[in-house]
């Protein structure tokens, strides 16, 4: 018997083995297959780079103030010392140390009882003198009338009495100038404030006796007030380049430079340059409404000589240096970054004015460049999209 009949199972089963066998085969050409192809595709499709995260502005034409810094000292307007131009008791003294006093406010009252008193003697003396006048003046007009009527008055009588009419009104002229300094001395007993400003700290109190030479307090004028400032000579000729186009506009700023303290204008340029440091001092004006410029402060100032109404100024940290020249990292539309050369102009703070290169609606990058490469694929950081402003501190 053949060994095939003795196990018909057997035989049965090899087709199927077979088959098995062969669709083995096949899947494993299937798969090392797809292992070539995947192992020649480029590493970057099999794993695509990351995006990179950058902050970017928008480029926009804008107005761009160039200025000259120098240091400052705030300087008031106008500063006067209340001293009494008479003596006597202070009997009141109605302003409140520190405070904003009105142009024409009762700052001190000295007795005015000894100056009433000498007003009132004077205007009894004059009322006396004008009586005599009158006296006179009808003593005279008689005689003149009766010498001419017969020899009544002689001409002797008549002279004595012109004389004395004219004695008695130059007595008269006495008086009233006797008057007005009584007058005066009872004005001088009240103290106005000669401007609108800031009085200091008083240095007598009330119940102490006064003389001219006494100091009471000060009051400083704050509204305007002035900056008094120097810039290098080398930026004269600016200076005067700006001022004969009208008043250049003057910024001051704290000792930092950060914080601004208040918009002026120029108002005068000193007739001389200092040999010793090689500076020009000159004068700004401010409206001081808001009161952040105080006297004797030390600020930062910064005169505008010429504004570019439309220029193209970015971040500073957007430009970048390399061995083309300056350049700066562009977003494309599809999200890549590419390099751009660009020409620079005048630095201003941390601006920089581009006068080629760059056109408005550029998305520039400002942070984040160091990992850049040309066509990287990037994405815009959405709170950092902003437009790239002017420098105007």
């Amino acid at each position: 018997m053949d060994r095939h009949d003795r196990f018909p199972g057997r035989r049965a089963l090899m087709p199927q083995i077979g088959l098995g066998l062969i669709a083995a085969a096949e899947a494993s050409s299937l798969g090392l297959g797809w292992m070539r192809l995947e192992a020649a595709k480029p590493f970057s499709t099999q794993h695509p780079t990351p995006a990179i995260p950058v902050q970017t502005a928008v480029v926009a034409p804008q107005s761009v103030e160039f200025t000259r810094t120098g240091l400052g000292t705030v300087v008031a307007w106008n500063k006067a010392t209340i001293t009494p131009q008479v003596s006597g008791q202070l009997v009141e003294i109605p302003f409140q140390e520190g405070s904003l006093v009105r142009q024409g406010d009762i700052l001190v009252r000295i007795d005015p009882r000894p100056f009433q008193a000498a007003l009132d003697q004077v205007k009894a003396k004059k009322a006396q003198d004008e009586a005599n006048l009158v006296a006179v003046e009808k003593n005279l007009s008689r005689d003149e009338i009766l010498m001419t009527k017969g020899g009544f008055a002689t001409q002797q009588t008549v002279d004595n009495e012109r004389a004395q009419v004219d004695a008695d009104k130059a007595t008269i002229v006495g008086d009233d100038a006797a008057l007005e300094t009584a007058q005066l001395n009872l004005d001088y007993a009240t103290i106005k404030a000669p401007f609108t400003g800031v009085v200091g700290l008083r240095n007598v109190d009330v119940g102490n006796v006064v003389t001219s030479a006494s100091n009471i307090a000060t009051i400083t004028e704050i509204e305007p007030i002035s900056v008094d400032f120097t810039v290098p000579q080398a930026d004269l000729s600016l200076v005067q380049a700006a001022a004969a186009q009208g008043k250049p506009s003057v910024l001051a700023l704290d000792q930092n430079g950060t914080a601004s303290l208040g918009r002026g204008t120029l108002e005068a340029i000193d007739d001389e340059v200092d040999p010793t440091s090689g500076t020009i001092k000159l004068k700004a004006r401010f409206d001081n409404k808001d009161h952040k410029l105080w006297p004797g402060d030390f600020v930062q100032v910064r005169l505008v000589v010429r504004t570019e109404p439309n220029a193209i100024a970015i971040p500073s940290e957007a430009v970048q240096r390399g061995p083309d020249g300056p350049y700066v990292w562009l977003v494309s539309p599809d999200q890549t970054a590419r390099r751009q050369q660009i020409e620079m102009g005048e630095i201003q703070d941390n601006r920089t004015v581009i006068v080629g290169g760059l056109a408005a609606g550029d998305h520039i990058v400002v942070a984040g460049q160091y990992r850049l490469a040309q066509g990287a694929r990037v994405t815009e950081a959405a709170a950092a999209v902003a437009q790239a402003q002017g420098s105007r501190s």
